[in-house]
Protein backbone atom coordinates (compact mmCIF):
# COMPACT_ATOMS: atom_id res chain seq x y z
CA UNK A 1 0.00 0.00 0.00
CA UNK A 2 1.28 3.61 -0.61
CA UNK A 3 1.12 6.16 1.48
CA UNK A 4 1.06 9.66 0.22
CA UNK A 5 3.07 12.46 2.49
CA UNK A 6 0.37 15.34 3.27
CA UNK A 7 2.17 18.07 4.85
CA UNK A 8 0.78 19.19 8.09
CA UNK A 9 1.15 23.20 8.15
CA UNK A 10 2.47 25.28 5.49
CA UNK A 11 6.06 26.52 4.82
CA UNK A 12 6.80 29.82 5.90
CA UNK A 13 8.27 32.72 3.67
CA UNK A 14 12.32 32.92 3.66
CA UNK A 15 13.42 35.83 5.98
CA UNK A 16 13.54 38.78 3.70
CA UNK A 17 10.59 38.06 1.19
CA UNK A 18 7.46 38.89 3.12
CA UNK A 19 8.96 42.38 3.38
CA UNK A 20 9.81 42.49 -0.36
CA UNK A 21 6.62 40.94 -1.60
CA UNK A 22 7.64 37.99 -2.73
CA UNK A 23 6.17 34.26 -1.85
CA UNK A 24 9.38 32.16 -2.44
CA UNK A 25 9.66 29.47 0.07
CA UNK A 26 12.64 27.78 -0.49
CA UNK A 27 16.49 29.09 -1.48
CA UNK A 28 15.96 27.61 -4.80
CA UNK A 29 12.98 29.50 -5.67
CA UNK A 30 14.81 32.82 -4.52
CA UNK A 31 17.51 32.05 -6.15
CA UNK A 32 15.27 32.12 -9.55
CA UNK A 33 13.41 35.10 -8.83
CA UNK A 34 16.69 37.07 -7.75
CA UNK A 35 18.39 35.55 -11.05
CA UNK A 36 14.96 36.86 -12.91
CA UNK A 37 15.54 40.22 -11.06
CA UNK A 38 12.89 41.67 -8.77
CA UNK A 39 10.41 44.13 -9.83
CA UNK A 40 11.30 47.91 -9.04
CA UNK A 41 8.22 47.85 -6.88
CA UNK A 42 9.99 45.79 -4.74
CA UNK A 43 12.49 47.88 -4.11
CA UNK A 44 9.73 50.85 -3.62
CA UNK A 45 8.31 48.64 -0.83
CA UNK A 46 11.16 48.27 1.11
CA UNK A 47 11.96 52.12 1.16
CA UNK A 48 8.87 53.03 2.46
CA UNK A 49 9.20 50.46 4.79
CA UNK A 50 12.00 51.61 6.50
CA UNK A 51 11.27 55.60 5.71
CA UNK A 52 13.81 56.11 3.42
CA UNK A 53 14.01 58.31 0.38
CA UNK A 54 13.63 56.19 -3.31
CA UNK A 55 16.88 58.50 -3.49
CA UNK A 56 18.78 57.01 0.16
CA UNK A 57 17.59 53.56 -1.29
CA UNK A 58 19.22 53.77 -4.09
CA UNK A 59 22.47 55.04 -3.20
CA UNK A 60 22.20 52.19 -0.66
CA UNK A 61 22.37 49.72 -3.00
CA UNK A 62 24.52 51.99 -5.60
CA UNK A 63 21.72 51.90 -8.14
CA UNK A 64 21.62 55.08 -10.09
CA UNK A 65 18.29 56.79 -10.41
CA UNK A 66 18.56 57.25 -13.66
CA UNK A 67 18.92 53.76 -14.31
CA UNK A 68 16.18 52.99 -12.10
CA UNK A 69 13.75 55.09 -13.71
CA UNK A 70 14.78 53.42 -16.94
CA UNK A 71 14.13 49.86 -15.69
CA UNK A 72 10.40 51.18 -14.20
CA UNK A 73 9.72 53.31 -17.28
CA UNK A 74 10.03 49.96 -18.94
CA UNK A 75 8.64 47.48 -16.99
CA UNK A 76 11.89 45.70 -16.60
CA UNK A 77 13.20 44.45 -13.72
CA UNK A 78 16.26 45.21 -11.14
CA UNK A 79 19.30 42.88 -12.30
CA UNK A 80 20.10 40.23 -10.35
CA UNK A 81 23.13 42.00 -7.93
CA UNK A 82 20.45 44.59 -7.40
CA UNK A 83 17.62 42.21 -6.87
CA UNK A 84 20.29 39.91 -4.11
CA UNK A 85 21.43 43.44 -2.79
CA UNK A 86 18.23 44.39 -1.75
CA UNK A 87 17.16 40.82 -0.52
CA UNK A 88 20.19 41.49 2.09
CA UNK A 89 18.80 44.29 3.17
CA UNK A 90 15.13 43.06 3.89
CA UNK A 91 16.94 40.27 5.50
CA UNK A 92 18.86 41.89 8.38
CA UNK A 93 15.81 44.33 8.31
CA UNK A 94 13.62 41.26 9.30
CA UNK A 95 16.11 40.27 11.70
CA UNK A 96 15.96 43.36 13.34
CA UNK A 97 12.78 44.06 13.92
CA UNK A 98 12.38 40.62 15.49
CA UNK A 99 15.42 41.12 18.04
CA UNK A 100 13.98 44.64 19.03
CA UNK A 101 9.76 43.71 18.60
CA UNK A 102 9.76 47.12 17.62
CA UNK A 103 10.03 48.59 13.99
CA UNK A 104 11.40 52.07 15.08
CA UNK A 105 14.11 50.31 17.53
CA UNK A 106 15.21 48.51 14.49
CA UNK A 107 15.33 50.59 11.64
CA UNK A 108 17.12 53.02 14.55
CA UNK A 109 19.87 50.17 15.18
CA UNK A 110 19.86 49.46 11.44
CA UNK A 111 21.09 53.49 10.54
CA UNK A 112 22.95 54.45 13.48
CA UNK A 113 26.78 53.58 12.46
CA UNK A 114 27.84 50.85 14.99
CA UNK A 115 31.91 50.17 16.06
CA UNK A 116 31.23 46.49 15.94
CA UNK A 117 30.72 46.87 12.19
CA UNK A 118 33.78 49.33 11.08
CA UNK A 119 31.59 52.49 11.95
CA UNK A 120 29.23 51.61 9.35
CA UNK A 121 25.41 51.07 9.46
CA UNK A 122 24.24 47.48 10.10
CA UNK A 123 22.44 48.12 6.27
CA UNK A 124 25.86 49.25 4.87
CA UNK A 125 27.62 46.50 6.36
CA UNK A 126 24.91 44.05 5.03
CA UNK A 127 26.22 44.86 1.98
CA UNK A 128 29.79 43.97 2.05
CA UNK A 129 30.24 39.98 1.14
CA UNK A 130 29.19 38.02 4.15
CA UNK A 131 28.07 41.08 5.70
CA UNK A 132 24.81 40.15 5.85
CA UNK A 133 25.17 37.14 7.68
CA UNK A 134 27.66 38.59 9.95
CA UNK A 135 24.52 41.31 10.85
CA UNK A 136 22.27 38.31 11.64
CA UNK A 137 25.35 36.73 13.84
CA UNK A 138 25.79 39.77 15.61
CA UNK A 139 21.47 40.08 16.36
CA UNK A 140 21.75 36.30 17.27
CA UNK A 141 24.29 37.24 19.05
CA UNK A 142 22.66 39.71 21.11
CA UNK A 143 20.00 38.11 21.53
CA UNK A 144 21.88 35.04 23.73
CA UNK A 145 23.50 37.82 25.54
CA UNK A 146 26.95 37.94 24.22
CA UNK A 147 27.74 41.47 23.48
CA UNK A 148 29.67 42.07 20.92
Amino acid sequence: MTHTFTPTRTVPPLPGTTLLGLTATTLLELGDAARQGFQTAALERFARHLGLTLADTLDLIRLSESTYHSYRRKGKPLSSDDSTQLYHLARVTEAAEAYFQSVTEAHRWLMTPRATFGDHTPLQFALLPGGAEYVTTVLSRLEHGVYT
